[in-house]
C-alpha cells in the first residue's frame, strides 16, 4: 500500500424515481459488498446529510444524478471518482489476463485504483 489512504463515498438517494439511477444504485452497492470494499454512503434524500450531499455536489458539478462516487484522501480532500459507469468498468478488469496487465501496465485495474482504501482513518 501506499501511503495515501483514502475512504470511498457513495452519494445515492433511497428516493430517486429515475428507474435507471435506481437499479445502477443497486448494483453498485452490490459490487462493492461483493469486492469488500469499505465505503461510505450518503444518501441525498436524508436531510441529516444534505450538507454533505451538496458538498459532493459541488465537488462532481453533477447534481441529482445517483450514484457518484467520491475519495476522501487522508489530507481531508475529497476528489470526484466517478459515476457508475467507472465503477462497473473497473470491475470488469478482473477479467483481463495476467499476460494483457502485465504487458500493459498503464491499464487501470481495480486493485490499482482501491488499494488504498480504509474504513476509517482512524
Amino acid at each position: 500500500m501506499t501511503e495515501d489512504k483514502k475512504i470511498f463515498v457513495c452519494l445515492v438517494s433511497n428516493g430517486v424515481s429515475d428507474h435507471l439511477q435506481a437499479s445502477r444504485q443497486r448494483k453498485a452497492i452490490t459490487i462493492l459488498q461483493a469486492r469488500n470494499l469499505p465505503y461510505v454512503e450518503v444518501d441525498g434524500m436524508n436531510p441529516d446529510h444534505r450538507e454533505s450531499r451538496d458538498e459532493l455536489f459541488s465537488i462532481s458539478g453533477i447534481r441529482g444524478n445517483y450514484p457518484q462516487f467520491f475519495f476522501v484522501h487522508s489530507n481531508g480532500a475529497t476528489s470526484y471518482f466517478g459515476n457508475f459507469d467507472r465503477l462497473e468498468e473497473l470491475n470488469e478488469t478482473l477479467s483481463i489476463p495476467k499476460e494483457v496487465l502485465d504487458a500493459n501496465p498503464d491499464i487501470e485495474t481495480w486493485e490499482k485504483v482501491f488499494e488504498d482504501v480504509v474504513d476509517s482513518f482512524y
